[in-house]
């Protein structure tokens, strides 16, 4: 497996927290403005991730094609992830990935593997995120920006790494999935639910599924609140309710469908 190299730092007044919160996430509906949208009902659903493991690990393309086809069951689902794990800049030295991106009609392009520094401290090109969304919208693709979640006991990376992306689509268009934002969230409102992974940065099975939520509200431009219960998978139905319960904040959302 691939090492990730997270190359990253809250304790300010709860009420100055919840609206700088706030304004992220206007910033993030702000990044998916008109013309960025249309109609969900023109295409099907065929999905590219882009990136390393955070993209892959506990069938998350799984999750989000079944997450699709359960609130849109008249609607036919692809999602793919492209090989050889890495970072964007990675990826775009890879032929099999840019073969792949030209390789049929994607309706969107979910691009995660921005480096970023872990501390903080430094500032990381992101030349390969902007080429990628120039050329997921060259291909006729809806680009997403995937902000990867803090890392566990980290209150402040998740924000962080959120406007980094912010930055990303004020240079070039795209959508913003807030993955981070969400998480931030929920372990906040429920200090002992676990979504990380042993080692800290992967995503376990819950943290996967809120991920999946997370991007099947910007993609499809739906709730999450309005789904069902998904079936045989390491969630239990108490916590995957409790998982759509905070997403109630994205629900006016103008989605990033195709």
């Amino acid at each position: 497996m691939q090492p990730f190299h997270h190359v990253t730092g809250r304790g300010a007044n709860k009420k100055v927290g919840v609206l700088v919160f706030m304004g992220l996430l206007i910033a993030s509906l702000l990044s998916c403005a008109p013309g960025m949208a249309t109609d969900d009902k023109a295409k099907d659903y065929e999905i590219l991730l882009i990136g390393n493991s955070h993209s892959s690990k506990n069938n998350l393309p799984g999750l989000l094609a079944t997450l699709i086809e359960t609130g849109l069951p008249s609607k036919t689902v692809h999602v793919l992830v492209a090989p050889n794990w890495g970072f964007l800049d990675d990826h775009l030295k890879d032929k099999e990935t840019r073969r792949l991106l030209e390789a049929k009609s994607w309706t969107h392009i979910v691009l995660q593997g921005q480096k970023y520094s872990s501390s903080g401290r430094y500032i990381y090109p992101t030349d390969a995120a902007e080429e990628w969304i120039r050329r997921a919208k060259m291909q006729d693709a809806m680009p997403v920006m995937f902000p990867e979640w803090p890392r566990r006991g980290n209150t402040e990376e998740g924000q962080r790494i959120h406007e980094l992306h912010l930055q990303i689509v004020a240079r070039e268009s795209a959508c913003v999935a807030p993955v981070g934002l969400a998480w931030e969230l929920a372990l906040r409102q429920h200090p002992s639910l676990e979504l990380h992974a042993r080692d800290g940065n992967h995503s376990n099975a819950t943290g996967a599924l809120l991920t999946a939520y997370v991007l099947y509200e910007v993609i499809t431009g739906k709730s999450a609140r309005e789904l069902p219960d998904v079936q045989d998978i390491k969630v239990g139905p108490e916590t995957q309710t409790i998982l759509r319960r905070e997403l109630t904040w994205l629900t006016d959302w103008q989605a990033c469908s195709h």
